[in-house]
């Protein structure tokens, strides 16, 4: 029975997340959580400025916006994983979760304005063709 079909005849059970349309859903969350975590802690460390470790400043950690969603997504990102791990090998899914640099470069280059050098781009590249070289190696 196709996913879409599982959706429908369950209707609102969590069964969908047992088959392929769950695992590409999980993948999909866990990445943007991942990436969204990084990007948030670089926002967030912007804003603290200077790390002087005083209560303060501890204080202003506890409140700064960027912060605050990088845990939220950390943790979100921890639950994803575990979910992830209950249906996959470890030695499948770590290396498919560098996808995370992918995301992270990418969220770098369209939310934060950074510039990414051809080399980058290259590395990409790299870690797309090893992801596909681990998919194709499950498969047989």
């Amino acid at each position: 029975m196709p996913d879409s079909q599982l959706i429908l005849k369950r209707n609102g059970s969590m069964d969908w997340l047992h088959g392929r349309l769950g695992t590409v859903v999980l993948w999909a969350l866990l990445i943007i959580l991942e990436s969204g975590g990084q990007i948030a802690t670089k926002v967030g460390g912007d804003q603290l400025g200077q790390m002087d470790f005083t209560l303060q400043w501890l204080l202003s950690v506890a409140q700064a916006p960027g912060v605050l969603v990088a845990i939220a997504c950390y943790i979100g990102a921890f639950f994803v994983w575990m979910l992830i791990l209950r249906r996959s090998s470890l030695s499948l899914a770590f290396p498919l979760s560098s996808l995370v640099f992918v995301g992270v470069l990418l969220g770098s280059w369209l939310g934060l304005g950074e510039e990414i050098s051809l080399l980058h781009w290259v590395g990409v590249a790299v870690i797309m063709g090893g992801i596909a070289l681990l998919a194709e190696g499950e498969e047989n």
